[in-house]
């Protein structure tokens, strides 16, 4: 175990028993916290119940298959944060931007390198805590602050400012 005291809690979602046996091991003797869903639909029931600190996402499952995961998981703020890295076997060019236009940060295809998942979930883990202290930086300056994206649409804002817009009854559109 390369921490010895990891509180990380790792959302794995795949259909394959092999590589959630392997995955799965992988981070526990990491000491992560694991959580384990089949599909895509399982995985947005448990990461709104349990908020995961990353989530691992094949592409290629049943009902609701991982693009369509990542988007929705995307759409719910609380999760939106939620750094997510694609594990599949489709390699295409296409599919790599797909996921990472779905809302991927990473993609990594199989058969799964654990020393590389590990290495790359540490840089992105890493990125998550800073933006997240950053964040929380900003919201206690008592300041009104936002940004938006290219449609104006309010992408993040400060309490003050959350505050502002409900007083004036406007959106965040």
């Amino acid at each position: 175990m390369t921490q010895a005291k990891r509180q990380e809690v790792i959302l794995v979602v795949d259909d394959s028993p092999d590589t959630l046996g392997l995955v799965n091991d992988t981070l526990e003797e990491e000491g992560f916290n694991v959580l384990v869903a089949l599909e895509g639909k399982q995985a947005l029931t448990i990461a709104q119940r349990i908020r995961p600190d990353m989530i691992l996402l094949d592409a290629m499952m049943p009902h609701l298959d991982g693009f369509a995961t990542c988007i929705e998981l995307k759409k719910i703020p609380d999760l939106a944060s939620i750094p997510v890295i694609f594990m599949t076997g489709l390699s295409d060019t296409d599919s790599v931007v797909r996921g990472l236009h779905a809302g991927g940060v990473d993609y990594l295809t199989k058969p799964i390198n654990p020393h590389g998942l590990v290495a790359r979930m540490n840089v992105h883990l890493s990125n998550a805590r800073l933006t997240s202290s950053a964040y929380s930086a900003l919201d206690s300056t008592g300041q009104f602050l936002f940004s938006v994206n290219t449609q104006g649409k309010v992408i993040w804002a400060t309490p003050q400012t959350h505050a502002l817009f409900a007083r004036a009854k406007a959106g965040d559109d």
